[in-house]
């Protein structure tokens, strides 16, 4: 099943917004995070709660930023925190588009 979704992550320098796209794969967790005209690698696990915890970097034009992310998905939309070395990042989105086929 691939799903995407409408992001806003509360960033130090502003809300951000981007596209997070996302395949499951059993409780394996693979997609990609385009945010600020970067497109970032994520891969993580879907807890048995179907929370989602997800590694990825943020890529900006100054640096590259490894983030853990937990996110909680409800009723096609989603909220959550990436963990930072320095700080924290609050997510909200909505499901814009679902594919149930596997891949």
């Amino acid at each position: 099943m691939t799903e995407q979704y409408q992001v806003t992550i509360q960033s130090q320098m502003g809300p951000r917004e981007g596209v997070l796209t996302l395949r499951y794969q059993g409780n394996y967790v693979t997609g990609s995070l385009d945010l600020v005209g970067y497109v970032n690698v994520v891969q993580g696990v879907q807890a048995a709660d179907g929370t989602l915890h997800l590694f990825h970097p943020i890529q900006t034009v100054v640096s590259t930023i490894p983030c853990e992310t937990v996110l909680y998905l409800r009723a096609g939309s989603l909220r959550g925190t990436s963990t930072l070395k320095s700080a924290k990042m609050q997510w909200e989105g909505t499901l814009v588009h679902q594919d149930p086929r596997e891949e």
